[in-house]
């Protein structure tokens, strides 16, 4: 049996499309844990504040962040709500810089391929009520298990870009690939 952690490439050389594990669908209130050791997805927890995933929320194959000892995550978004452990081909568009419980815990935020999203190729191109869900998401979603969480705000395309080929070869170090 593959695994999709190590098996699955991220995609295309330059970095500007990539492929994705999910674990959390949009509109969600249950937190997914892929388990990269093995081949499988539990259920980590129940959100603990109410607010649902306003995106589809993914790990990354073969990437990992030395920061919070993890596969670098990605936001996805799209008018649709993914299934759980579904792979899905996405693009690039910027990175959200946060620290999580003390961690450096970088995003990739990207889209999918959905006609809702096909005109966007940065930050800018995205409506402000969107990138403010993913905002408010992020610095709120932990609120009621005292963990703090703070947003740095949006990082540039080529920025996040920089960081996923980082997080590409410290997988390669950390797994010998």
């Amino acid at each position: 049996m593959s695994n999709l952690f190590h098996d699955l490439e991220l995609w295309n050389e330059d970095f500007t499309e990539i492929r994705a594990v999910l674990e959390n669908p949009k509109w969600s209130m249950i937190k997914y844990e892929f388990r990269h050791q093995g081949w499988y997805i539990e259920v980590d927890r129940v959100c603990k504040t109410p607010i649902p995933y306003t995106f589809n929320y993914w790990d990354l194959p073969q990437t990992w962040n030395i920061d919070d000892n993890d596969p670098l995550d990605v936001i996805i978004l799209s008018k649709e709500s993914f299934a759980v452990w579904c792979v899905v081909p996405c693009r690039v568009i910027w990175g959200l810089k946060m620290i999580d419980s003390w961690e450096y815990d970088y995003k990739i935020v990207a889209v999918a391929d959905d006609k809702y999203y096909s005109d966007v190729k940065d930050i800018s191109d995205v409506h402000e009520k969107e990138k403010e869900d993913i905002y408010y998401f992020m610095l709120h979603y932990k609120d009621l298990q005292n963990k703090t969480v703070v947003l740095e705000w949006w990082d540039n395309k080529e920025n996040a870009i920089k960081v996923l080929k980082k997080s590409h070869e410290e997988y390669k170090v950390k797994f010998g690939k």
